[in-house]
């Protein structure tokens, strides 16, 4: 029985698709360009919200911050957060393959020190401390920002090594959209997209769903060729947005989303779970209420609730597990803009949160946090009198966080930026802060089993930040005529962990955790984006790289585990935007997966391949076709060792759009 609904599965899947594929095929093509809205989307790629909780461009904020913009999203097959960001370089992922989690790092960090917002809400889980980046959607995404160094006195517990937040679409116009997409080991995704404004009122609602049998070949430690089992998933999305501009001065939003998902744990190779499952369900609701009371001054009042539910099923002997876990979220946050037309703007807030959990492993289990912060930007115009120097801006912050099930957390923070030249082409920029990561509920209260038991006793781990970075950004073709623009930055960074939390073998060899370790991590930076014009096409050709040398050492002089010394990723594009092709590359050294660095994985590099078309099909519907082969020299390598990933993978999505402003 089961099989035959597997198979039916899957016709339904290729169904969809195929039905799909001949809506867009029998359309009439002709010649498109990108509507409004997709130029806007590539210009706001320079902005980023989540470094100073305004918008801001990235030569007016200290911190080093990159932006995957929505042109670099839609250039992708990717269906989540963790796929797309994996081919990107800009930080590194930890990738238990198909079935697996998704783990972000940040300069050395671990995925729980990684703070993963959505539209400013934070998603992390407070059982577990981290976030499976693979059921993290980006159908909606507008662009996706990442914030590197601690960001507690913005943020609060979780955002040590660096934020990521996704700032997702508004509804603009009447408009509709359709994808379908297909891919090697019986891949098959889809979605749908609406938005519609009425006067004062606007909305969008999408669904997305994505399957695979993930049944790749892989070669295991002894040259053995073998078929990956039980790696296949099921995952859907819903989101709804709806916007009402109450007056001039003031607008309401509201949005929802559901999040399921299905997948099977195969575990790691050697240790096989052929019947092991688990289940995702989120529940998220939000509301934000922003006012402009006077032409500097505005507030914002958010309030939201988010419900999810892990289920992990593994019945096999001779300790098989049925686990639940459900946790509820929900708070409020008041934030205040002053002064925002001149050379001093402030930012202040206060929020609340609650936590609950229930699960089968830790009980149940609550925790309330009461905050504050505050941030100002001081400003002076220098009229680059002194070495060129024209404006020069301190970013102060400071946050407290009161938590009622252990001690309040101080955040301070202080952000220096330099700007020289005509145009503020070159600048200086550096940071210094202390940030800190609470301890979660798996690691306070597990319960006494056979190999483990928590310590409710737990200190929070501290950090302490620091970086300095020269950045240049030319956009003047009076200064380069070939050049339309150049973004080029390095970066030198410093970081200290103390009482991290490790879990060690104790008393009748049960492992639990504890404050036991001290690390630094210390390394550069380099990124550079270069766009080019030829025959008064902008942007004919682009190439962006970047390379991280990272040295991430613990007391004893090792290396952390899964940490590379030296990573690079690169994008060479070439094309309009009716036309396209670019090539991925990501290399990594070696990484080492004990503590004693005895055991590591080899050093890889691999290459992606997309090819992309896009044309309008009459006066307001325009087609487009995205063709991606992964690895395209199917390269075998792992980022967990014992878990395995695909080799050369191919995937096809076309896309059907109908409507405009």
């Amino acid at each position: 029985m089961y099989m035959a609904m597997k198979v039916d599965r899957n016709m339904a899947k290729y169904r969809v698709f195929v039905l799909l594929c001949l809506v867009i095929v029998t359309s009439t093509p002709s010649v498109m360009g990108l509507d409004d809205d997709e130029k806007d989307a590539i210009n706001l790629g320079e902005i980023v919200i989540s470094a100073t909780r305004t918008a801001s461009s990235l030569n007016n904020v200290s911190a080093s911050s990159s932006v995957v913009p929505e042109r670099q999203i839609k250039s992708s097959t990717a269906t989540d957060l963790g796929h797309l960001l994996a081919t990107t370089g800009l930080l590194e992922i930890l990738d238990y393959g198909p079935g697996g989690i998704s783990a972000p790092s940040i300069r050395g960090s671990s995925r729980e020190q990684v703070l993963v917002l959505v539209d400013g809400e934070r998603i992390n889980d407070s059982r577990s401390g981290g976030v499976d980046l693979n059921n993290v959607p980006i159908a909606n995404a507008k662009r996706i920002e990442i914030v590197r160094g601690g960001q507690s006195a913005m943020y609060g517990a979780d955002a040590v090594g660096g934020i990521i937040n996704i700032i997702t679409r508004q509804p603009t116009g009447t408009k509709a959209r359709a994808w379908s997409a297909l891919g090697a080991y019986d891949a098959v995704s889809y979605g749908l997209e609406a938005s519609k404004q009425i006067k004062t009122v606007s909305g969008l609602v999408s669904f997305s769903r994505s399957d695979s049998e993930s049944d790749f070949p892989f070669e295991d430690k002894f040259g053995r060729e073998l078929v990956r089992q039980n790696a296949s998933y099921m995952k859907r999305d819903v989101f709804g947005r709806l916007n009402w501009n109450i007056s001039g001065s003031a607008n309401l939003r509201l949005s929802g989303d559901h999040n399921y998902s299905d997948k099977g744990d195969p575990g790691l190779v050697g240790s096989y779970a052929p019947d092991a499952v688990k289940t995702d369900r989120s529940n998220g609701l939000k509301a934000d209420l922003e006012h402009s009371l006077t032409e500097g001054m505005m507030y914002k009042l958010s309030g939201y609730r988010r419900d999810a539910t892990l289920r992990y099923i593994n019945p096999q002997e001779p300790y098989p597990v049925d686990d639940t876990h459900k946790t509820a979220s929900m708070g409020g946050e008041l934030q205040v803009y002053l002064l925002q037309n001149t050379s001093v703007p402030l930012v202040w807030g206060i929020s609340v949160r609650n936590e609950a959990i229930t699960s089968s492993a830790v009980g149940d289990r609550e925790r309330e946090t009461y905050s504050g912060y505050i941030q100002q930007e001081l400003s002076k115009d220098l009229g680059g009198s002194f070495l060129h120097l024209n404006r020069l801006t301190i970013f102060p912050a400071f946050r407290w966080d009161h938590y009622s099930d252990f001690e309040a957390g101080l955040s301070p923070k202080l952000g220096f930026l330099a700007s020289f030249g005509e145009h503020g082409a070159a600048s200086v920029k550096a940071n210094f802060g202390k940030s800190y990561r609470a301890p979660v509920m798996n690691d306070l209260y597990w319960p006494s089993d056979a190999f483990a038991v928590g310590n409710p006793d737990l200190e929070p781990e501290r950090a302490t930040n620091m970086d300095l970075g020269l950045h240049l950004h030319v956009s003047e073709p009076s200064v380069l005529p070939r050049l339309s623009m150049i973004r080029c930055g390095v970066s030198y960074f410093w970081n200290s962990f103390r009482d991290r939390i490790i879990w060690n073998p104790g008393e009748a060899g049960k492992w639990s955790p504890q404050n036991l370790s001290e690390a630094n991590s210390t390394g550069m930076e380099i990124e550079t984006r270069v766009y080019t014009a030829f025959w008064n096409v902008p942007d004919l050709l682009s190439l962006g790289m970047n390379y991280t040398l990272l040295i991430a050492e613990d007391m004893l002089g090792r290396q952390l585990t899964y940490r590379p010394r030296h990573s690079l990723g690169y994008t060479f594009r070439v094309g309009t935007d009716r036309i396209w092709g670019q090539i991925q590359g990501l290399y990594r050294s070696r990484r080492y997966y004990t503590v004693q660095n005895t055991k590591w994985l080899d050093p890889f590099m691999k290459h992606d391949l997309q090819l992309g078309m896009e044309r309008r099909l009459w006066s307001n519907a325009s087609l487009g076709i995205v063709l991606e082969v992964k690895n395209i020299f199917d390269k075998r390598y792992q980022l967990v060792a014992d878990y395995p990933l695909p080799g050369r993978e191919w995937n096809i999505r076309t896309s059907i759009g109908m409507g405009g402003e």
